[in-house]
């Protein structure tokens, strides 16, 4: 076997220490969190410097991962609030991982959905056994663990990318990965992680998790020092079981009595683990674009857990919760921002488009501009958009105040509708147009294509983003009537 010279390996792994960007917002963040005398907009405005960071706690905040606010969010003070400094501070650390690893994935053989899959699901399942042992003030810190167990993984196969490749496309178990990182690299992914997180400034009740969470040379019953350790550990061993696989093996049965060895939970929790964190691994993978569905099939041993699965992510009822939430935000919401964002956030989020860019009409210059987007190439785009409300699309739109609905890229057929250059600058061949009128004048248009921009978005989708708009309409006069009130 080969060997890294293990005097090149903290030279080596050092440049991390000074990632660009985002280990610098965890850092500030966890100063301001950390103060006493903060205060919500102190930590709102260190994290909104990051705009895709902004998007993914928000992202994070309204989803089934919170249940009680989910869909209630709109802004980040609002999020810091409600969850308070410990939770924001979190899902921040979290996220900004999330973006570290991605941009460290480009290009390499790492399976990144699989590792993010696998982090995801960790973290729902550290929280839920943190949540039933009445372990108030660990349940945040047990998600963040679980999501950050494996960082070792991409970092080492980003520094050693032909060494960690063969090790990347191991089957076998944890023991014989480990000691192929140790063969071939000089160090295993606990190790790599706990120096990271260590460089990272993180603090110690995770570094404990990431570096022994595989509990090397404990007995089965042996708890850790440290319990968020034995959680973690135990997540990792649940998670192809949570993802599918077959719930009847000798397999599960075996983690099933470590789990109760380890934390004293009853058959009942394990069960209700099964199902809810499968939910909201489902539910949170979405919110965060990670497609899952290959994760499914390879943990699924069964086409039977595979269907349940498949009903789950096509389930109409998740649509419906999200439209019912945002209705409920929209009545709560005190501003037209506010109001912008539940209405993007629900057609993103709930109907599941592929971009969502919320447009302003400006009578001055007689043009419609981005002013909101949902996606991560709608948030790019959005400030650079703008139409003029004299031609093409956006004169239909202005002077109809009709939804408009283009089901392909045909010059010829939509040349009444579509002004030259339009398709161009949307960057797509089929897409909707859905206005929104306040007193009787089209005011705001939102723009929204599927995740397939080739797909027509269909009738009952049109027809759900339709009602919101009108909801959202009705909130936005509500706002001027009231601006109105106040100022009589």
């Amino acid at each position: 076997m080969e060997f890294t010279d293990k005097k090149d390996l903290p030279r080596r792994l050092a440049k991390f220490s000074n990632l660009p960007s985002v280990p610098q917002i965890i850092l500030k963040i966890k100063q301001v969190a950390d103060d006493p005398k903060a205060t919500a907009a102190d930590l709102a405005n260190c994290i909104l410097s990051d705009h895709q960071l902004t998007s993914r706690i928000l992202r994070m905040a309204n989803s089934v991962h919170y249940g009680e606010f989910s869909g209630k969010i709109t802004t980040v003070t609002h999020a810091i609030v409600l969850m308070g400094f410990r939770a924001v501070h979190n899902i921040a650390v979290s996220m900004a991982v999330y973006e570290i690893v991605n941009k460290m994935a480009r290009g390499s053989k790492f399976d990144a959905t699989g590792f993010w899959t696998r982090s995801l699901a960790c973290g729902i399942i550290s929280k839920f056994f943190a949540y039933k042992l009445k372990l108030t003030t660990l349940q945040e810190t047990a998600f963040i663990a679980g999501f950050m167990h494996d960082i070792g993984q991409p970092i080492m196969a980003s520094v050693f990318p032909e060494k960690y490749a063969p090790i990347c496309q191991m089957n076998g178990s944890d023991k014989e990965m480990i000691e192929a990182e140790r063969a071939v690299i000089g160090i295993d992914h606990m190790g790599v992680g706990e120096i990271i997180a260590e460089q990272w400034n993180l603090p110690p009740g995770l570094v404990k998790p990431i570096a022994e969470h595989h509990r090397l040379n404990r007995k089965i019953d042996e708890k850790s020092p440290q319990i968020l350790t034995d959680l973690v550990y135990l997540s990792d061993q649940l998670y192809p079981f949570v993802m599918g696989g077959n719930s009847s093996s000798d397999a599960y049965h075996a983690v099933v009595e470590q789990a109760k060895l380890l934390t004293g939970v009853d058959d009942d929790v394990l069960v209700e683990l099964l199902g809810d964190c499968r939910t909201q691994v489902t539910e949170i993978a979405q919110d965060l674009e990670i497609d899952i569905q290959g994760e499914i099939e390879k943990c699924a041993e069964h086409e039977g857990d595979i269907s349940v699965l498949h009903q789950q992510l096509n389930n109409k009822e998740v649509q419906l919760a999200f439209l019912q939430n945002a209705t409920t935000a929209l009545m709560e919401a005190k501003s037209n921002e506010e109001i912008q964002q539940v209405i993007c956030e629900a057609v993103f989020r709930g109907l599941q488009m592929g971009r969502v860019i919320l447009f302003e009409y400006n009578r001055k210059w007689d043009t419609y501009s981005g002013q909101v987007g949902f996606g991560v190439e709608s948030q790019q785009q959005v400030k650079s958009l703008s139409f003029s409300s004299r031609t093409g699309l956006f004169k239909n739109l202005h002077t109809s105040g009709n939804p408009i609905s283009i089901v392909s890229h045909d010059s010829e057929v939509y040349s009444d509708l579509v002004a030259p250059g339009e398709f161009d600058d949307l960057q797509v061949d089929a897409f909707a147009v859905i206005p929104l009128k306040v007193l009787d004048e089209v005011r705001y248009a939102i723009f929204v294509d599927a995740t397939c921009r080739t797909n027509a978005i269909d009738d009952e989708t049109m027809r759900s983003i339709v009602s919101l708009a009108n909801q959202g309409a009705m909130s936005l006069e509500r706002n001027i009537f009231k601006s109105r009130s106040i100022g009589g």
